[in-house]
């Protein structure tokens, strides 16, 4: 079977149990707030993966559509933490599950990890199993956490705010490792050997920047005109990217495609 149908298939599982449990649970919480929490729990993942894998190396995925490493470490970042982990902490979250369950979940995380390395379509580099189920344990405990704080939510405040930021930035960042996978564009910041490390590592801070000024401008400030300067932040800052030559298009891309996908 080939290596994308492993990781397609805990995809399937995530969204699919996230889905189910916002189903059965529909009376608890508006869709609204479930997919908020669901962008949220995404954002963690990614968060939590830039600096474990991004910056350290920690372990490689192995899809088999590419043959540079670090694209075939996106894409498999892409697919898990945009469904599966989120699904889990959706279904965690929604039927309000105990320790008992977590740790449950914690070692399917750890037995799924197991086949992958068995099966040659993941690898580690200095990770080991404790760590991974230290982190899965602390990352359902946390957002089971935080989806019981912000059900609650009725009014604008700390909370609410830091959970517009996550979710900010989940929606401003997702295209950008698909253009980079698509070979429509990149950054040519040169921070690594690696092309898509070096852009992914760029883009994911330039963006983690990016969306404070989008929260301030959306949730801070009253005034209906202050919401409208996000998108000429966007607009300014990839339109200099591409005027300093940081910014590179591909295969017919171009800046108003990138504008299109912003929006």
């Amino acid at each position: 079977m080939p290596n994308i149908y492993w990781y397609c298939f805990l995809a399937i599982i995530g969204v699919g149990g996230a889905a189910f449990a916002i189903y059965q649970k529909r009376n608890i919480a508006k869709l609204s707030t479930f997919l908020a929490f669901f962008l949220f729990a995404t954002c963690v993942t990614w968060i939590g993966e830039f600096v474990v894998l991004g910056l350290f190396n920690s372990y490689a995925y192995k899809t088999g559509i590419y043959t540079d490493p670090w694209a075939e470490n996106l894409l498999g970042h892409l697919i898990l933490n945009s469904t599966f982990y989120p699904g889990t902490a959706i279904l965690v979250a929604a039927y309000s599950l105990g320790f008992l369950w977590i740790f449950l979940i914690t070692v399917i995380y750890l037995l799924v990890e197991y086949l992958f390395l068995k099966l040659g379509i993941y690898e580690h580099h200095w990770w080991k199993y404790y760590m991974t189920g230290l982190c899965i344990f602390t990352y359902q405990i946390l957002t089971k956490f935080w989806f019981s704080k912000i059900n609650k939510i009725r009014r604008q405040g700390v909370l609410r705010i830091s959970t517009f930021y996550f979710i900010g930035f989940v929606l401003l960042h997702y295209p950008i490792p698909i253009i980079l996978l698509l070979g429509k564009g990149y950054y040519n910041v040169n921070w690594v050997q690696d092309r898509y490390l070096s852009s992914t590592m760029f883009i994911f801070s330039y963006q983690l920047v990016e969306t404070l000024a989008l929260v301030f401008f959306v949730c801070v400030l009253k005034q209906w005109f202050w919401k409208l300067v996000p998108f000429i932040i966007a607009f300014v800052g990839q339109s200099i990217l591409v005027n300093r030559q940081i910014l590179v298009f591909q295969d017919g891309w171009n800046l108003f495609y990138t504008m299109l996908i912003y929006y």
